[in-house]
C-alpha cells in the first residue's frame, strides 16, 4: 500500500516558498537551485524562478515515490548517497578556492592581449569541412583515425565502421579557443586535419579558409580579464587540491590484492 502525504491546505508564506504534502521548499533552496542565474527582465526572472520551483517540485514528488517503493533501504542508496554528497564537498570546497582568486589586474590583461594577438588584434576566423561524429567508446578507434589524411578518407572509415556521423561545414572563431590549442592548430601544416571534442561528440575538422576580423576594445578586454580568472581559479583549484592530496596520502592503507603494481626497479641485478 503506497504512504499518503499530508499536508496543510493553507497557502505557503514568508521564506516558505511552496509544499508538496508536509515537505516545505523555502525561498534559500529556490534560490540554490537557480544557481545565481539572471534575467534581463522582471517577466523573464519570474520565468526563471517558476521554472526552478517546478523542477524542486517534480523531484520531491518523484523522490517520494521512490521512498513509497522503498528504494531508500536499498544496499545501493547508502553508497550512491555517499558519494555524491563527497562528490559535493569537493564541489564547495572547489568553489571555496576559486571564490578567492583575485582579479586580473589591468597590466596582466593588456599583457594576455598583446601575448595572444590570434585572438584579439588579428583575431581569426576559420572556415572549416567538417565531421561530425558520436565520441567512440573504444579508443582503439581514435587510433585508427590518425593515419588518415583527409576527410574523405574519414568519412569512408566511419561508413565501413557502421559508426553514424555527419558531415558539413561550419565556422570556428578564435574567440572562445584555448590560447595553446589555437596556437597548436595554426601551427598545423596547410589543410592538416585535427580532431577535437566536446561532450559525447568528436569534431574532425580541416580549414578552407582563414579571415582576419580585429577583436578590439572594451569587449576584448572584458573577455581577457574573464579568461585569465578563470585560467587562475582553475590553477588555484589544482594546486589546493595537490597540496591536499599530497598531505593526506600517507595516511591511506590500501588492501594487497588493490594495490598498484609496482614500477621494476632500476637498478640492475648483480651478476
Amino acid at each position: 500500500m503506497s504512504a499518503c502525504h499530508f499536508g496543510s491546505s493553507k497557502k505557503p508564506s514568508g521564506q516558505v516558498v511552496a509544499t508538496v504534502g508536509g515537505r516545505e521548499i523555502t525561498r534559500r533552496e529556490l534560490q540554490a537551485e537557480m544557481a545565481g542565474s539572471t534575467a534581463p527582465t522582471p517577466a523573464a526572472q519570474k520565468a526563471q524562478q517558476q521554472a526552478a520551483l517546478e523542477r524542486i517540485i517534480q523531484r520531491v514528488i518523484l523522490a517520494n515515490a521512490a521512498k513509497d517503493q522503498g528504494l531508500d533501504k536499498e544496499p545501493s542508496f547508502a553508497i550512491l548517497s555517499q558519494r555524491a554528497n563527497e562528490a559535493l564537498l569537493v564541489e564547495l570546497l572547489q568553489n571555496k578556492v576559486a571564490a578567492s582568486v583575485p582579479v586580473p589586474s589591468s597590466e596582466e590583461v593588456t599583457q594576455f592581449i598583446q601575448t595572444n594577438s590570434n585572438i584579439f588584434a588579428e583575431r581569426k576566423l576559420f572556415d572549416i569541412d567538417q565531421i561530425r561524429a558520436p565520441r567512440p567508446s573504444d579508443p582503439k578507434i581514435i587510433k585508427q583515425l590518425e593515419p588518415l589524411k583527409t576527410l574523405d578518407e574519414i568519412a569512408a572509415f566511419f561508413t565501413q565502421s557502421g559508426i553514424p556521423f555527419q558531415r558539413g561545414t561550419n565556422v570556428m572563431d578564435a574567440v572562445g579557443q584555448d590560447p595553446k590549442l589555437l596556437n597548436a592548430i595554426l601551427a598545423l601544416p596547410p589543410r592538416e586535419v585535427f580532431i577535437l571534442s566536446a561532450g559525447n561528440e568528436i569534431f574532425i575538422n580541416q580549414i578552407r579558409d582563414t579571415h582576419v576580423v580585429p577583436f578590439l576594445g572594451e569587449p576584448a578586454i572584458k573577455y581577457a580579464a574573464s579568461t585569465l580568472k578563470a585560467q587562475h581559479m582553475r590553477e588555484a583549484v589544482a594546486r589546493r587540491q595537490n597540496r591536499v592530496l599530497a598531505k593526506e596520502r600517507p595516511s591511506v592503507r590500501i588492501n594487497e590484492q588493490f594495490e598498484p603494481a609496482k614500477a621494476p626497479s632500476q637498478n640492475p641485478k648483480p651478476l
